[in-house]
């Protein structure tokens, strides 16, 4: 059961979700673009300069790191957008199945993206750990 007011706000909450999604899948597209330009552009580069083939590897890396970040942006993406399409679905038809659904993606989204950055900030606190013991390393042998 939701109300007049709750249908209101679930209807503008789907619109934001489906503008935010498509703005995320046209962000992943240009991620992908860029790992290709990256690998084709920076390996001329090195060929122009008179770099042996092997020097334009370093491309590579690179090129996968970006397409690591359009593949993990693809996925809440994708969440986001079937929670639009299910919520729009469910508030048109007044389907309680379709609202539960559109509630699962919304769950998975956000289940997902706190996995994320539940990952990035172990990363973030290593690195400050790291900083901190080699610094300190570094001060005593001085």
């Amino acid at each position: 059961q939701v109300d007049h007011l709750g249908v209101s706000y679930l209807r503008d909450a789907a619109y934001w979700a489906r503008f935010l999604a498509i703005a995320g899948f046209i962000f992943c597209g240009l991620f992908i673009v860029v790992a290709v330009l990256v690998v084709s552009l920076l390996s001329s580069l090195f060929n122009s300069v008179g770099a042996s083939g092997t020097a334009g590897i370093g491309a590579i890396p690179i090129a996968f790191v970006y397409v690591g970040i359009a593949v993990l942006n693809f996925f809440p993406c994708l969440y986001l957008y079937n929670f639009a399409a299910k919520m729009h679905a469910a508030l048109r038809g007044n389907d309680q199945d379709q609202l539960n659904t559109a509630f699962r993606n919304m769950r998975a989204f956000y289940r997902f993206v706190g996995v994320m950055m539940i990952i990035a900030l172990g990363i973030f606190l290593l690195g400050i750990l790291s900083m901190v013991f080699i610094t300190a390393g570094a001060g005593k042998t001085a």
